[in-house]
C-alpha cells in the first residue's frame, strides 16, 4: 500500500523551523495548565474564564489581565457560535461590555482562544483552528495598528511550536527572558505538556541542507528537550531564572488557597475545585486517588524525559541499560493513561447520576 502524502503545509513549516532552546517541560492536566505557566506580574497574569468572571463559560481556556488589572482579552462565542477573542476595561469597579478585537472578527480562522497580550501592549499571541493550520489549534500572533485601532492579518508562528496536534498557549515573559507554550502532541488525551524556552531576540532557522531532514524533524516536533541545548550555560541559565520566577509565585500566592485545589470539569456548566465540591464520599475518594494518578504520570514523564537525554548522550552499555527501562516507563505510561481515563469517567458520570 502506497504510503499516504504529507501535508504540504508540513513539509513547507520544516523548511523554516524556528531555532529555540527548551530547557525544562512539566506534563499537566489540560484544564490545569496554567499551573505549570509563571507570568510576572508586572507583565500581566492569566485566569482561566471560570475563576475570573465565576460563571461557566470555556473553563478550560484562559483571560489575559494586564499589569494594571483595568483591561482582559478573553474568548467567548458571537451570535454565530464561534469562539472569537474580545476585550474589556474597568470602568469603575466594573467590566465594561465585551467587544470584538477590531481586525480579528473577520479573520480566516475557526475558533480563537488563550490569548496573552504581550506587555507593549499591541503584541498577541492566542491560538486557533482553521486557517492554515497544520492541525487542531495552531498559535498565532499579530500586532494592533495604533493608527486604526485594529488589529494586522494573523500570521502562523510556525514550527517547532506548531504541530498536527493541539498546539495552545504561548506566553513570554520577557523580563526574565523565559516563554512558555502547551501543546498536547504525544499525550493522552486531557493532558498537555508545557515547555519552557528561551525567547529568541531574531528569528534564525534551522539548515535543512546542513542538518538533514529527520534532524530537523525531530527538532520540529521537539522530540527532545536536549536536542536544543546547543549551549549548556545557556540552559543552566535559563532553569536558574526560571526558579526565581517559580519563587515569586509561591510568595505572592493568595493567602488561604486551599491546599487541595484542583480543576476538574463535571460537564458544561459544572467545573470541581475541591474535594468538599462531591456530593457523596465514594467520589471524593476517586479523586483522591485520580490525583495521585495524575501526579505519578506526570512524574513518570519527567523521568523518561531525563532516561531519554541519558540514552541520547550515553555510552553503549549505558543506552542497553536505559533501553528496557525507557520501555518500560513508555507501557506504565499507556496503561496510567488509559487508568486515568477510566476514572474521569467514572467520576463524572457518578456525579451526574446524583444530580
Amino acid at each position: 500500500m502506497e504510503a499516504p502524502a504529507e501535508n504540504p503545509r508540513l513539509t513547507e513549516m520544516l523548511q523554516n523551523t524556528q531555532r529555540v532552546l527548551f530547557f525544562d517541560s512539566v506534563v499537566v492536566e489540560r484544564a490545569q495548565l496554567l499551573s505549570a505557566i509563571y507570568t510576572n506580574p508586572e507583565e500581566g497574569r492569566l485566569s482561566t474564564y471560570t475563576d475570573f468572571f465565576h460563571a461557566p463559560g470555556q473553563q478550560t481556556d484562559v483571560v489575559y489581565i494586564n499589569e494594571l488589572g483595568n483591561k482582559c482579552v478573553f474568548s467567548m462565542r458571537d451570535a454565530e457560535g464561534r469562539l472569537r477573542l474580545y476585550t474589556c476595561d474597568m470602568l469603575g469597579n466594573e467590566w465594561s461590555t465585551p467587544e470584538l478585537l477590531k481586525g480579528l472578527e473577520d479573520a480566516d480562522l475557526g475558533d480563537m482562544g488563550y490569548p496573552y497580550l504581550m506587555p507593549d501592549g499591541q503584541t498577541l499571541y492566542f491560538a486557533a483552528r482553521g486557517g492554515n493550520a497544520l492541525g487542531g489549534y495552531d498559535i498565532y500572533h499579530t500586532r494592533l495598528d495604533v493608527g486604526s485601532g485594529r488589529f494586522l492579518k494573523p500570521e502562523n508562528v510556525g514550527m517547532p511550536f506548531n504541530s498536527e496536534a493541539d498546539d495552545l498557549l504561548y506566553v513570554v515573559s520577557e523580563q526574565d527572558s523565559i516563554g512558555f507554550f502547551a501543546t498536547n502532541r504525544r499525550q493522552p488525551e486531557g493532558m498537555v505538556c508545557v515547555y519552557a524556552f528561551v525567547p529568541s531576540k531574531s528569528h534564525t532557522v534551522y539548515d535543512i541542507n546542513s542538518l538533514g531532514d529527520e534532524r530537523v524533524r525531530r527538532l520540529a516536533a521537539i522530540f527532545q528537550i536536549s536536542d536544543t541545548w546547543e549551549n549548556k550555560g545557556r540552559q543552566a541559565a535559563a532553569m536558574a531564572r526560571l526558579q526565581h520566577l517559580k519563587a515569586q509565585a509561591v510568595a505572592s500566592k493568595p493567602v488561604g488557597t486551599p491546599k487541595d485545589y484542583f480543576v476538574f470539569e463535571i460537564d458544561d456548566h459544572t467545573t470541581y475545585h475541591q474535594l468538599s465540591d462531591f456530593r457523596d464520599a465514594d467520589n471524593a475518594n476517586r479523586m483522591r486517588e485520580l490525583l495521585s494518578m495524575k501526579k505519578l504520570y506526570a512524574d513518570l514523564a519527567a523521568s523518561l524525559e531525563k532516561d531519554r537525554n541519558d540514552y541520547e548522550q550515553g555510552s553503549v552499555p549505558a543506552r542497553n541499560r536505559l533501553r528496557n527501562d525507557i520501555l518500560q516507563q513508555e507501557e506504565q505510561m499507556h496503561q496510567l493513561a488509559q487508568q486515568i481515563r477510566f476514572l474521569e469517567k467514572e467520576i463524572r458520570n457518578n456525579e451526574l447520576s446524583n444530580q
